[in-house]
C-alpha cells in the first residue's frame, strides 16, 4: 500500500471514522437479520394462534350442536343453559379468527365460507333446540331426525371450511422451525464475520496509523542522543505531518546551535588569544610601575596604577574562569584520578586562602575524618578553595569558618560510599529559592556581589562541573547557627588511618 501523505490528525480521523462506519453497517445488517428472525418467530406464533382459534371454534360449534341436540331429546336444564353460552363463544371465536387472519389475503375467501357455515349452523342449532317445545308427533320426530341429519352435514361442512385454514397454518408451523434455525445460523455467521472483520480492520488501521510514525520517532530519538554526543544527525524524515515538521524544526534548531557553538568557540579563541595575552602584558607593566621599576612615581599615580592592576587581575581571572568552565562543561578537562587523603587537600586549600582569612580576622576550624577520595587532587582543591573564598567574602570581620569531611552512604541500599566535604559560615545565608540557581553561570545571591565582592558568578558553576566530572554532586543548605553550609560529595577512595 502506498504511503499516504496525511497529518497525524487526519490519520486519527480515519482511525475513528472507518471502524465507526463499519460498525454502523455491521449493526444494520445484524439488526436486519434479527428482525427477520423475530418476524419468523411472530409468524410461527401467529400460526399457532390461528390453529388454536380454529380448533376452539370447532369445539364450540360441536358443543353448541351437542347442547341443542341433547336439549331436543332429553329436555335437560344443563343443555338448555349451555346452548346460549356456546353461541356466545362461537361469535367470540369468529371475531378472534377475523382479527388473526385480517392481514392474510389468502384466508379471506376461506374465512367468508367459515362465517357462512357457522351462521347457518347457528340457525340450524337454534331450530333444533326450538323443536323441543313442539308435540311429540310422528311428523315432529321425522322433522327432528331430518334436522339432526342437517346438523351432521353442517358440522362436516364446517370442518371442511376450516380445514384449509388449518392446513395452511400447519404448513407454516412445519416450515417455521427450519427457517428460524437458518435465521439463527445467519445471525451467528454475521456475528463471527463481523467480529473477525472488526479485528482485522482494527489491526489494519493500527498498522496504517503507526506506519512511519514509530520509525520516524525512533529516528528523532536517535537524533536527540546524537546531539548530546555531538554526532551528525540522521537524514530528515519524510512526510508532511506534524512529525516531519517537528523533525525539520529540530534539524534547524541543531543547525542554529552548531552556528552558535562555532561563534562561541571563535569568541573563546578571541578571549584566549586576543584578550588574555594583552591583559597579561598590561598587568606585567602595571606591576613594574607599581614596584618602581620605571622610576619613582607620585603617590596619587601609584594609587591609580594599583587600581588598574586590580581591575586587570579581575579581568584575567574572569577570562580564566570562562575558559575553565567551558573546558569542564564540555568534558575536555583531563582529570588524573588517584586516592587523595581528604586532610591533605583541605590543608592545601586552607593554606591558599589563609592570608585572605587573616586580613578579616577569620578563623578556619577543621573536623576531618581520616578518609580518602578518588579524584584529581588539584581540581578538588580548586573546589574547596572556591568555597572557602566565598565563605570568607561573606563572613563578618572576626568570624569563623568550619570545614568538615566525613564518609556517607548513598543509593537505595546504602551501597554507594561517598565522602562529603562541607564548608560552613556565619554569613548572610542563601535564600531557599536560590539554592539551586546559584550554581548556574553568572548567578549570584545579590546583584551587588559582582561589584562589592569582585565575584564573577562563575566560581560555583565551575565547582559544579568539576564535582559532576568526578561522579559527584554539590549543593547548599542552611546552617542551623546562621549562614550557609556549602557541600560537595564524591566517591570515596581507600580509607586511610
Amino acid at each position: 500500500m502506498a504511503q499516504l501523505n496525511l497529518k497525524i490528525s487526519e490519520r486519527g480521523f480515519l482511525l475513528v471514522s472507518i471502524p465507526l462506519v463499519f460498525e454502523i453497517i455491521f449493526v444494520t445488517v445484524l439488526t436486519s437479520l434479527i428482525t427477520q428472525a423475530e418476524a419468523e418467530m411472530r409468524r410461527e406464533a401467529h400460526a399457532k394462534d390461528v390453529v388454536r382459534a380454529v380448533y376452539k371454534l370447532q369445539r364450540d360449534m360441536l358443543d353448541c350442536a351437542t347442547a341443542a341436540g341433547s336439549y331436543n331429546l332429553s329436555k335437560d336444564t344443563y343443555s338448555d343453559q349451555r346452548f346460549p353460552l356456546a353461541q356466545r363463544w362461537i361469535k367470540q371465536d369468529l371475531k378472534e379468527l377475523d382479527a388473526l387472519v385480517a392481514n392474510s389475503p389468502g384466508h379471506a375467501e376461506k374465512l367468508q365460507r367459515v362465517h357462512r357455515v357457522a351462521e347457518s349452523g347457528l340457525k340450524v342449532f337454534e331450530d333444533l333446540k326450538s323443536r323441543q317445545a313442539q308435540a311429540a308427533t310422528l311428523d315432529s320426530l321425522i322433522g327432528t331426525g331430518a334436522m339432526l341429519a342437517r346438523v351432521r352435514s353442517l358440522v362436516g361442512q364446517f370442518g371442511s371450511a376450516t380445514r384449509d385454514i388449518v392446513e395452511e397454518e400447519e404448513r407454516i408451523l412445519s416450515q417455521s422451525p427450519v427457517m428460524q434455525s437458518q435465521q439463527r445460523e445467519l445471525v451467528q455467521k454475521a456475528l463471527i464475520a463481523g467480529v473477525g472483520v472488526n479485528v482485522i480492520l482494527a489491526i489494519a488501521m493500527a498498522m496504517f496509523f503507526s506506519k512511519g510514525i514509530t520509525e520516524r520517532l525512533e529516528v528523532m530519538t536517535q537524533n536527540s542522543l546524537r546531539v548530546a554526543k555531538r554526532e551528525p544527525l540522521n537524514e530528515p524524515v519524510e512526510g508532511v505531518d506534524e512529525i516531519a515538521q517537528l523533525d525539520r524544526t529540530f534539524h534547524k534548531m541543531v543547525d542554529d546551535l552548531n552556528v552558535a557553538e562555532r561563534q562561541k568557540q571563535q569568541l573563546l579563541q578571541t578571549v584566549s588569544h586576543d584578550l588574555r595575552s594583552p591583559l597579561s602584558s598590561v598587568r606585567g607593566t602595571l606591576t613594574l610601575l607599581s614596584a618602581g621599576a620605571m622610576g619613582e612615581m607620585p603617590e596619587k599615580a601609584l594609587e591609580k596604577i594599583r587600581l588598574a592592576e586590580s581591575d586587570t587581575e579581575r579581568l584575567i581571572r574572569l577570562i580564566n574562569d570562562l575558559l575553565d568552565l567551558e573546558k569542564y562543561s564540555e568534558g575536555k578537562g583531563k582529570l588524573e584520578f588517584s586516592d587523595v587523603p581528604v586532610k591533605r587537600l583541605v590543608e592545601r586549600a586552607a593554606n591558599s586562602v589563609i592570608a585572605l582569612a587573616e586580613r578579616k580576622g577569620i578563623n578556619i576550624s577543621r573536623a576531618i575524618d581520616p578518609v580518602n577520595v578518588k579524584g584529581d587532587e588539584d581540581r578538588l582543591v580548586q573546589i574547596v578553595v572556591n568555597l572557602l573564598s566565598n565563605a570568607i567574602k561573606f563572613s563578618e570581620q572576626g568570624g569563623e569558618i568550619e570545614i568538615e569531611a566525613e564518609a556517607v552512604s548513598a543509593g537505595e541500599n546504602g551501597q554507594q560510599k561517598l565522602v562529603e566535604i562541607a564548608v560552613a559560615d556565619r554569613g548572610r545565608g542563601v535564600p531557599e529559592e536560590l539554592r539551586e540557581k546559584i550554581f548556574e553561570r553568572f548567578e549570584q545571591v545579590a546583584i551587588s556581589d559582582a561589584t562589592e565582592s569582585g565575584g564573577s558568578g562563575l566560581g560555583l558553576a565551575i565547582c559544579k562541573s568539576i564535582a559532576e566530572l568526578h561522579g559527584g554532586s554539590i549543593g547548599v543548605r542552611e546552617n542551623p547557627g546562621g549562614g550557609s553550609i556549602f557541600w560537595f560529595r564524591i566517591p570515596s577512595g581507600t580509607d586511610s588511618v
